[in-house]
């Protein structure tokens, strides 16, 4: 009796000895399985890290009913895909545009805040007036008549003394329709040849609203290409 109480106590300690020797492999177990995930995230994070210093873009999305936002989306990634063929823009009209909402400003300010009484500053009030009258018409004027429906002026491709013009990007996006049309054409001759394209916007947006830009930009790219190898679609 004393034998099989002596074995049953050993059988007791030895399985009781496996139990935590087990325990003690799963919890190895599950900490190697913890360095491992850790291991993962911090390799998925070094990989984003990656795609973000080699100028990877972040998809963009937006509402397809908003036209507005659409067109502004579409009207930015054709600038960026012509920037990258080594134009650089041409802000000469952004510039007057800018100092003509300066002197604007300016003469509104004067007629608000001059320190002068108000039946003696009536004079100073009509020039003030007739300024800001003046400069917010030209302002529209070259919206209007100049720059129409133009986003977008460039600088001879690498300012070469050759090639003399620039380019001049035009863009159409009619209210409830998919047609987005971009011409390219030279930024200082009227009614001369150009490059015309139109897009299906389906082919670059989801139903969710995801923005394709790097598809549409190489796009954009081709055509104007198109335009350089002289192969016009369309002379006026």
């Amino acid at each position: 009796v004393a034998c099989k109480k002596l074995r049953g106590r050993r059988l007791t300690l030895d399985g009781g000895a496996n139990g935590e020797e087990e325990a003690k492999k799963d919890a190895e177990g599950e900490k190697g399985a913890a360095v491992v995930k850790d291991e993962g995230e911090g390799n998925e994070a070094e990989e984003a890290e990656d795609e973000i210093a080699e100028g990877r873009r972040e998809p963009m999305q937006v509402e397809i009913g908003d036209f507005v936002k659409v067109k502004q989306m579409l009207d930015e990634s054709t600038v960026s895909a012509v920037l990258t063929l080594d134009y650089d823009e041409n802000h000469y009209w952004d510039n007057v545009k800018l100092l003509l909402m300066v002197v604007a400003c300016a003469f509104a300010m004067v007629a608000q805040f001059y320190p002068m009484p108000f039946p003696e500053s009536r004079p100073l009030l009509g020039i003030c007036c007739a300024a800001y009258f003046v400069a917010s018409t030209v302002l529209q004027g070259i919206v209007t008549y100049i720059e129409q429906d133009t986003i977008m002026l460039t600088h001879a491709k690498n300012r070469q003394t050759a090639e003399k013009e620039g380019l001049r990007i035009r863009t159409a996006f009619p209210r409830f329709q998919y047609d987005y049309t971009v011409v390219v054409e030279k930024a200082e001759t009227k009614n001369g040849p150009s490059v015309s394209q139109t897009y299906l916007i389906t082919k670059y947006f989801t139903e969710d609203g995801w923005f394709d830009a790097e598809g549409f930009e190489e796009d954009v790219t081709k055509q104007v290409q198109q335009f350089e190898a002289k192969k016009f679609n369309k002379t006026l």
